[in-house]
């Protein structure tokens, strides 16, 4: 069926008479235009704390709503000062609502967290709690990353709500990049999340009751488990202490970031509600599947160069025909990801050393990253400079022989199985600011630059022409990554 489906596709290129996303409805697919009396306009944000630091003087600024959504929503420092500031805002009277994914690989802000965060008025709900017995069910995950406010102002891009995603973490970091958005498209959003928000597989979470035995097990386990909750949003002196420090070195950053307008915005999203049933009785490719829809319209068209970042990169035959037909027409592609040494998910590398020495006979150029810190990157103390660093960017460049034409995308979107056919995306396009673009594409080619080239004899080269190890900088496991390199191709299509 996904053969059929992709060779439909290739057809709409031989003959350009038709666009995928025109089957697509709204709130799931959105173009506004400057042309047409809409305004937008998007800041790319590539450092964490400034990134955080945003979220949180949009969550002081709400007067009316606020809606967030995440695949991951952690129960750290960083996630903690975030719910702090929903609280106090819930307390001003602004609504705020919360979907969560529920898998239960990430899962940790569960039904005590929302029972207290209600006694405020916030609302949580889960998406997908299907039963891991569920086998098929269960992959069906909401990979969205949102954080919209007052149908004015939103962020969405690569982070989640964790400390590793916002460069505070001791252990382990990712380079990663959102996109602030502000203007007529950022209702489209809001819509789009109250479609999610609504949608009978989003389940209001079943509040934990109080133990009728003052003296039982359980009675303790509640009592500690709800404490924990309680303290998790009562800011203390080391939290002020901390949310200081965010504010002084996110404001910084910040202040260096320009702010562009978007003469063409376009908005598209998966649709929710996906899962085994769907798949089997419904069009589940036409009717779910709406971002490689999108996706395929602005690659298809290009004419000069694509240049792709994704931390996960798996190449499947049905977009390994995509890559060929651009090829064929003489278009360069570039791609930036992970190495062994960057990534957090080994299977996805030993899936990627599989395919890299024959993307490299192709002649697609290959970068990735080697694990380590990038000079510049602002961090609270040095420590965590000695962190594991790897990239988490989910943004493409699609470049014309006329420059006008010129667009990137920054989203949610991996290029992998799961995000092609599992996880719900969505992503923002901009088109027609050439300084924005030129930014995107100077902040891509220098992750580039400062990580590793794979050469067509399958080695690699850091930026001084020097060889380096393929692999990353001292990658610690090469031999996992050959015990479950077997296992992880077998399973390729859940990756």
């Amino acid at each position: 069926m996904k053969h059929f489906l992709l060779l439909g596709l290739l057809s709409f290129s031989a003959f350009g008479s038709e666009r995928l996303t025109d089957s697509i409805p709204f709130p799931f697919y959105e173009v506004q235009r400057e042309a047409e009396g809409k305004s937008n306009s998007m800041m790319i944000l590539n450092s964490g704390l400034a990134s955080l630091e945003l979220r949180l003087q949009l969550i002081r600024e709400a007067r009316n709503n606020i809606e967030l959504e995440y695949f991951i929503y952690g129960l750290d420092e960083s996630s903690k000062l975030l719910t702090q500031e929903l609280v106090l805002a819930a307390q001003r009277g602004v609504k705020v609502r919360m979907l969560i994914d529920k898998s239960a690989a990430v899962f940790e802000f569960d039904k005590y967290y929302a029972k207290v965060l209600s006694e405020y008025g916030i609302e949580v709900r889960y998406y997908n709690s299907a039963a891991l017995y569920r086998i098929s069910s269960v992959q069906f995950r909401n990979h969205r990353k949102l954080i919209s406010v007052d149908d004015t102002k939103a962020i969405t891009g690569g982070r989640n709500i964790g400390n590793d995603y916002f460069d505070m973490s001791p252990s382990f970091n990712f380079l990663d990049t959102d996109v602030y958005v502000e203007g007529d498209i950022v209702k489209t959003l809001r819509l789009s999340f109250d479609e999610y928000f609504e949608d009978k597989i989003s389940e209001r979470p079943k509040f934990p009751k109080e133990p009728r035995l003052s003296k039982s097990p359980n009675m303790e386990k509640y009592t500690q488990r709800l404490t924990d909750a309680q303290k998790f949003i009562k800011r203390t002196e080391n939290d002020l202490a901390l949310l200081n420090q965010i504010n002084e070195l996110g404001q910084s950053a910040l202040a260096k970031i320009q702010k562009h307008n978007c003469p063409e915005t376009t908005y598209t999203t998966d649709r929710p509600g996906g899962n085994f049933s769907t798949r089997l009785i419904k069009k589940y490719s036409d009717d779910f599947r709406f971002v490689r829809k999108a996706l395929f319209d602005k690659i298809n068209h290009v004419n000069k160069r694509v240049t792709l970042a994704s931390p996960y990169m798996i190449n499947n035959k049905y977009s390994h025909l995509l890559m060929d037909d651009l090829l064929n027409k003489g278009i360069e592609i570039k791609l930036y990801t992970n190495s062994l040494a960057s990534t957090d998910a080994v299977y996805v590398a030993a899936n990627l050393y599989l395919d890299v020495p024959k993307w490299t006979r192709e002649g697609i150029k290959i970068h990735v990253h080697n694990g380590l810190y990038l000079e510049g990157t602002t961090v609270l103390n040095d420590a965590i400079k000695k962190a594991k660093w790897g990239v988490h960017t989910k943004a493409q460049i699609y470049e014309y022989q006329d420059p006008s034409l010129n667009e990137i995308m920054i989203g949610t979107y991996n290029i992998d199985n799961r995000s092609n056919h599992y996880n719900n995306e969505m992503v923002l396009f901009c088109r027609g600011n050439e300084a924005l673009i030129q930014e995107l594409k100077g902040n891509i080619e220098g992750l580039m630059e400062e990580g590793y080239e794979i050469t067509a004899a399958g080695e690699a080269v850091d930026k001084e022409g020097n060889a380096v190890n393929v692999m990353g900088a001292n990658p610690d496991n090469k031999l996992l990554m050959k015990l479950i390199t077997l296992p992880s191709w077998l399973l390729k299509f859940l990756l």
